[in-house]
């Protein structure tokens, strides 16, 4: 992906309306994963470590919520992928945008930046930057693009291991905060390689998304076409199906597929069965390696992608960084607007 080049990378959802007579299945579905009859409400399982353990199993074995009251089987990572992708199915519609109208998407992210004192000297901090990052797609992808990207309040000190315990403050980078325009979201036309309009390899173009296939099986082997340079691991391959899917770009009758593809890559847990972004909720499906957990956050009743979370795992990457911690979040909403910078 071009934009993987650029000084700031460019994460994005998919835009879709789901049907209103969804509400009751996503009801439905959200109790049975609780394992509790539908209620008005859907209860939240709140279990002190003395009286409960949470076991996360590899795709293809159930997850276990243990409490002193009963024992809950919830639905696997694999079953929850292809639910979801059912709903699509039945349900999905792709926002309609009109001549002269854009697609709005508003992307709330946290993002962790680290600073070494010496390359590979395991000494230095990570800050926590909060951003609005919003982007305007025009009708044709081909017309100008907008984005404006806003920091949200002070970076946050994740952790340090400075042997004098100062911490430099972190600098805003130019990139972190303005406004940018240009064709096919071409932003920083000074990046290299250059983006050009209707790249078949452009993860924003629709001819990439064109070009590939609708065949579950056909899209894991491309998954692993697209990984190869990297070996092609299963961490690797859910991390680029993540992205690809997070640009927003992806038609409906591809993302069903998608997450049919996504259910057979190795490894993929369910991390947590009641995750909430932003007030939203969904099911975390994560993928753990020793360095750190990648989950992928959706509403398996309606297929819906809600956001997406990284967290560090036994060994982080950043010495300085402890075993548990949040270093990435994503939460993205979507609409349709009648001008480029407007937001209603």
């Amino acid at each position: 992906m071009k934009e993987l080049d650029e000084a700031f990378e460019l994460l994005h959802r998919d835009a879709r309306e789901a049907p209103g007579d969804l509400a009751g299945a996503r009801a439905r579905l959200m109790a049975e994963l609780d394992g509790v009859t539908p209620l008005r409400k859907r209860r939240r399982w709140v279990l002190p470590a003395a009286a409960a353990a949470v076991v996360l199993l590899a795709a293809g074995t159930a997850g276990v919520v243990v409490s002193r009251q009963r024992t809950l089987t919830v639905a696997t990572a694999s079953e929850v992928l292809l639910r979801a992708a059912d709903s699509i199915d039945v349900g999905a519609v792709d926002p309609k945008v009109g001549p002269g109208q854009y697609l709005l998407r508003v992307e709330h992210v946290k993002s962790s930046r680290s600073n070494a004192e010496q390359p590979d000297s395991g000494v230095g901090y990570s800050y926590l930057l909060e951003q609005e990052i919003s982007r305007w797609i025009p009708a044709n992808d081909r017309d100008v693009w907008q984005e404006t990207r806003k920091v949200l309040g002070s970076p946050r000190l994740l952790g340090q291991n400075l042997p004098s315990g100062q911490v430099p403050p972190m600098g805003i980078e130019p990139t972190d905060d303005g406004q940018w325009a240009g064709a096919c979201g071409d932003f920083f036309p000074q990046a290299k390689p250059k983006k050009v309009c209707g790249d078949p390899d452009d993860w924003d173009s629709p001819v990439f998304y064109a070009r590939l296939p609708r065949d579950p099986d056909e899209l894991y082997t491309r998954l692993k076409e697209l990984t190869a340079n990297r070996g092609s691991a299963p961490d690797t391959m859910f991390h680029h199906a993540v992205q690809i899917l997070a640009t927003g770009m992806m038609p409906a009758d591809l993302r069903a597929q998608w997450y049919r593809a996504i259910a057979k890559i190795p490894g993929i847990q369910i991390a947590d069965q009641a995750a909430t972004v932003d007030g939203r909720d969904g099911v975390a499906l994560g993928l753990t390696t020793e360095h750190e957990q990648r989950q992928l956050i959706i509403d398996p009743a309606t297929g819906e992608f809600i956001g997406e979370r990284t967290v560090a795992g036994a060994k982080p990457y950043q010495a300085w960084i402890r075993p548990g911690v949040e270093t990435y979040s994503s939460s993205i909403t979507t609409s349709v607007v009648n001008g480029r910078g407007q937001t209603k």
